[in-house]
C-alpha cells in the first residue's frame, strides 16, 4: 500500500481497508486514490484468508466526500471523460464482484463518489451523529453521478426514493438513511467494536439469510407490488419530470439526464448497458459550460466558507447572548434565525402589538418546519425557548451582539444606537440590518465606532442564504471577524463590502428593476419583460419582483442610489409617479401593484393608465421592443455596475460578487454568476453593447473603465 490506503487482517480473517488521505481534512477519491484503491482489490480479491472485508476512514467526521472536484473541473474532452470515468465505474464494479461479503463503516460524510463505493459494497452500517450524511450532490456540479450511483441506489431504494436524493442532490443524515434502507444498521461511536462484531458475526453465520439481507428482501417485495402491478413507475417518472420542470425551468440539464439515464435503464436485464447508459449521460454533461461554471460556483462558496473575512488572524468571542432592536416580520425572521441556532435572542421594541407581530413570524416559521417534517413540535419548543422579549432594556448588558433593525431613516436609527451603546458591555459588538443607509454616517452617534458594522440580512431570512457584512470607516477587524464567524454560525453565507450606497446587491440589482420600467415606458409590456427575464434564468420578473419587495421600498432605495451616483441611477418616471401618487399600488402587500394579486397574479391594468400619462408628459411615443434588448438593457447594466463596484473595491473579488448576487438576488447560477456571464460571452461584445446602449439612452450605460480596460488588454475577470 502507498500512504492513502492501509490494508489490515485480523486473526479471523476481517480485513480493514481504511481511507486516510494524507496533508488533507477529507479523504476524496482522485485518480491516484482510485489507483491505489485498485490494487488493495487485486490484493483482497487473491488472499483466501479474508473472510470479511470493512472498508473505513481514519478522518474524524469523514467517510469519503467524493471525487476530486478539481480533475472533473479539468475534464474538457469527452473522450478523455469517457476513459477516466469508466475506469473508476470498473473499480466500483471490482467491489461489488468481490466474493467475500464487504461492508462499508460509514463515520461522517459520504457523498458523491464516496456513497457510490459504499453502495458497491454489499452493506452499509453508519455512525449515529450530527456529522453522519450520505448524498449524491453531483446535479448541483451540473453532472450526474458516474461511479453506478444512477444503477445501484434505484435497485436498494426503489425509484420513488432514490430519485429523491438523486434529482435533489440533497443528503440524508445517518437516521433517515437507516429508515429508507441506505443502511443496514445504525451504530453509536462508543460501541462501533461491539455492535460491528455483532454484525459480521450474523453475516458470516447466516450467509445470505442474514437479517439484514431479509429486511430488504421484505422491502423490495412491497416496492414491486407499487412499482410494477399498480404501474406506479410510470407515475413517478412523470411527476419527477413535472416537478423539475416547476422547480428549474428546464434551465439545468442534469437532474433530466439522471432522470432519463434510470428511466432507461431502472430494473433491465443488462446491467452493462445500464452502466455504460450512465458514463454516457455524465461525459455529455461533464465537458459542458453549465457544468464548468456550477463547479466554479462550488469553489468560490468553498473560498467562502474558510474565509474569516480580515487578512489577519484574531481570535474572536463566541456569541451567545444577542439582542434585536425592531420586531416586525424582519425582526421577527431574524430572531427565528438566532433561536433556530441554539442562541438566546431578546427582542425590543416599543409596542407590545410590535413583539407579537415578531412573534407571529417566528412562530408561523417553525410551523412551516414542523409541516414538512425538519422539526418536531419538541424540538420547536426548545428552540422557542432560546427567544424572550420586552419594551425595556433587560439582558441588554449580558449581550454579546446588538442587531437594529429598526424604520430606514438615519435620524432614528442614530438615536437608537446612541442609547442603546450606554446599555452594553464594553467589548459588545453593534450591528444595523439597514439595506441602504450609510454605516460610516451612522456610526458618528456612537462613542467606540470600532464595535459597529452592518448586517444585511435578505428577506425571507429563514430562506435567503446570503449576509452582507458592511465595513464601515472605523469597523475594526476584531469586529468584522467576530460578525462573519456569527453569519457562518447561522448557517448563512457572509460576504465583505464597502460601505458604500446600496452596498453591493442592491447597488447592482436596483438599476436593472429601473431599466425595467424605462423598458415598459418605452414601449415593451410588463408580461413581455418578466417572461424574458425569467427565461434568462432570473427566478422572477423584474415586475413581479417590485410588487413582491413593496415598490414603495423599492423606489427609497433607489431615491438612495441616485442620490450617490447621479444620473446613472436616475430613478424611472413611471416608478416616480406610482410612488408619489398612487400609495394603493404599491405592490402585494397592498394586493395590487404592476400586479393585482390574487389565486393568480394578474396584470393590472391601471398601469397601463399611468404609463399613457408618463408617456404623454414626457412625449414618448411607445416602439416595440426586442426579447434580447430586453435582456441587454436589463442585464449588462448589472454588469457594467458589477464592474464599477470591482474597480471601487467594494468586494474582494469578481467571484465573491457573482455569489453575492446568485446568494442575494436570484442570478442564475447555471450561468456561473454576473460577471462570469460576461467573461463567457466575452468582454469586447459586452463594452460594444453597452457602448451602443449609452449613445442611445445616455448617462445610465456609460461604461465602466475597467470592462474598456479588459475589452483592450483581454484580461479576465476568471483566471
Amino acid at each position: 500500500m502507498t500512504n492513502s490506503l492501509t490494508l489490515t487482517i485480523d486473526k479471523n480473517g476481517v480485513a480493514n481497508l481504511c481511507f486516510d488521505m494524507p496533508n488533507e481534512k477529507v479523504n476524496k477519491l482522485s485518480e491516484p486514490v482510485m489507483a491505489e484503491l485498485e490494487k488493495a482489490l487485486n490484493v483482497i480479491d487473491g488472499n483466501k484468508a479474508i473472510r470479511v472485508l470493512l472498508i473505513t476512514s481514519d478522518k474524524k467526521d469523514i467517510f469519503i466526500a467524493g471525487a476530486d472536484i478539481n480533475e472533473i473541473r479539468d475534464l474538457r474532452d469527452s473522450q478523455q471523460a469517457l476513459k477516466k470515468v469508466g475506469r473508476g465505474q470498473e473499480i466500483m464494479n471490482k467491489i461489488a464482484a468481490l466474493k467475500i461479503p464487504t461492508i462499508a463503516v460509514i463515520n461522517g460524510a459520504c457523498l458523491g463518489g464516496g456513497l457510490e463505493l459504499a453502495l458497491a459494497c454489499k452493506y452499509r452500517v453508519a455512525i449515529t451523529g450530527p456529522k453522519t450524511s450520505l448524498g449524491l450532490p453531483e446535479v448541483s456540479l451540473g453532472i450526474i453521478p458516474g461511479f453506478g450511483g444512477t444503477q445501484r441506489l434505484p435497485r436498494l431504494l426503489g425509484l420513488a426514493e432514490s430519485l429523491k436524493i438523486i434529482l435533489s442532490g440533497k443528503s440524508v443524515d445517518a437516521n433517515k438513511a437507516f429508515k429508507l434502507g441506505l443502511v443496514d444498521d445504525l451504530i453509536r461511536e462508543e460501541f462501533l467494536e461491539e455492535k460491528l462484531g455483532y454484525f459480521v458475526t450474523e453475516i458470516i453465520k447466516n450467509g445470505e439469510g442474514n437479517i439484514y439481507l431479509s429486511r430488504r428482501h421484505e422491502a423490495k417485495k412491497k416496492r414491486f407490488i407499487f412499482e410494477s402491478l399498480l404501474l406506479g413507475k410510470y407515475a413517478i417518472f412523470y411527476l419527477s419530470q413535472k416537478d423539475l420542470y416547476e422547480k428549474t425551468k428546464g434551465q439545468y440539464p442534469a437532474p433530466f439526464v439522471a432522470l432519463e439515464v434510470i428511466k432507461r435503464t431502472y430494473n433491465t436485464t443488462y446491467v452493462n448497458r445500464g452502466f455504460k447508459t450512465e458514463l454516457e449521460g455524465f461525459c455529455e454533461l461533464c465537458v459542458g459550460d453549465i457544468s464548468k461554471n456550477l463547479i466554479e460556483v462550488f469553489f468560490t462558496s468553498e473560498a467562502l466558507r474558510k474565509d474569516s473575512g480580515i487578512k489577519a488572524d484574531i481570535t474572536v468571542t463566541e456569541i451567545k447572548n444577542a439582542v434585536i432592536l425592531g420586531a416586525g416580520v424582519m425582526g421577527g425572521g431574524i430572531a427565528w434565525l438566532f433561536a433556530n441556532n441554539n442562541i438566546n435572542i431578546r427582542i425590543k421594541d416599543i409596542t407590545q402589538k410590535a413583539i407579537a407581530l415578531g412573534y407571529n413570524q417566528i412562530i408561523k416559521i417553525f410551523n412551516q418546519l414542523k409541516k414538512i417534517r425538519k422539526l418536531t413540535q419538541e424540538q420547536i419548543n426548545i428552540k422557542t425557548s432560546y427567544v424572550t422579549a420586552g419594551l425595556d432594556f433587560t439582558a441588554f448588558e449580558a449581550a454579546d451582539i446588538v442587531i437594529e433593525a429598526v424604520v430606514e431613516n438615519m435620524a432614528v436609527k442614530k438615536n437608537i444606537l446612541a442609547e442603546v451603546e450606554t446599555k452594553l458591555k464594553k467589548d459588545a459588538v453593534i450591528v444595523s440590518n439597514t439595506s441602504s443607509l450609510s454605516i460610516s454616517e451612522m456610526a458618528h452617534a456612537l462613542e467606540n465606532p470600532e464595535r459597529f458594522a452592518g448586517m444585511h440580512f435578505f428577506n425571507p431570512v429563514n430562506r435567503m442564504p446570503l449576509i452582507e457584512v458592511i465595513r464601515g470607516e472605523k469597523t475594526s477587524e476584531k469586529t468584522i471577524a467576530t460578525v462573519v464567524k456569527l453569519a457562518k454560525k447561522l448557517g448563512k453565507t457572509p460576504i465583505v463590502v464597502k460601505d458604500v450606497a446600496g452596498f453591493l446587491v442592491n447597488r447592482i440589482l436596483l438599476p436593472s428593476m429601473n431599466e425595467a420600467s424605462y423598458l415598459l415606458q418605452e414601449g415593451a409590456d410588463i408580461k413581455h419583460i418578466d417572461h424574458a427575464m425569467e427565461k434568462f434564468g432570473m427566478p422572477m420578473g423584474p415586475f413581479i419582483l417590485a410588487d413582491v419587495v413593496g415598490i414603495d421600498v423599492g423606489v427609497k432605495v433607489a431615491h438612495s442610489l441616485q442620490e450617490a451616483y447621479g444620473q446613472r441611477m436616475r430613478v424611472a418616471d413611471l416608478l416616480e409617479e406610482i410612488y408619489t401618487n398612487h400609495k394603493e399600488l404599491l405592490g402585494k402587500k397592498v394586493g395590487k401593484g404592476f400586479y393585482i394579486h390574487g389565486v393568480k397574479a394578474e396584470i393590472n391594468g391601471e398601469i397601463e393608465n399611468i404609463l399613457s400619462q408618463v408617456r404623454k408628459e414626457k412625449n414618448i411615443t411607445p416602439i416595440y421592443i426586442s426579447e434580447n434588448e430586453i435582456i441587454d438593457r436589463c442585464i449588462l447594466t448589472m454588469v457594467n455596475e458589477a464592474a464599477k463596484c470591482l474597480e471601487e473595491n467594494v468586494v474582494e473579488n469578481a467571484r465573491y460578487l457573482d455569489m453575492a448576487m446568485i446568494m442575494g438576488a436570484g442570478f442564475p447560477a447555471f450561468r456561473g454568476g454576473l460577471l462570469r456571464y460576461a467573461e463567457n460571452r466575452g468582454i469586447a461584445e459586452v463594452v460594444k453593447k453597452l457602448q451602443e446602449l449609452n449613445e442611445k439612452h445616455g448617462a445610465r450605460f456609460e461604461v465602466s473603465k475597467l470592462l474598456i480596460e479588459m475589452a483592450e488588454s483581454g484580461k479576465k475577470f476568471y483566471n
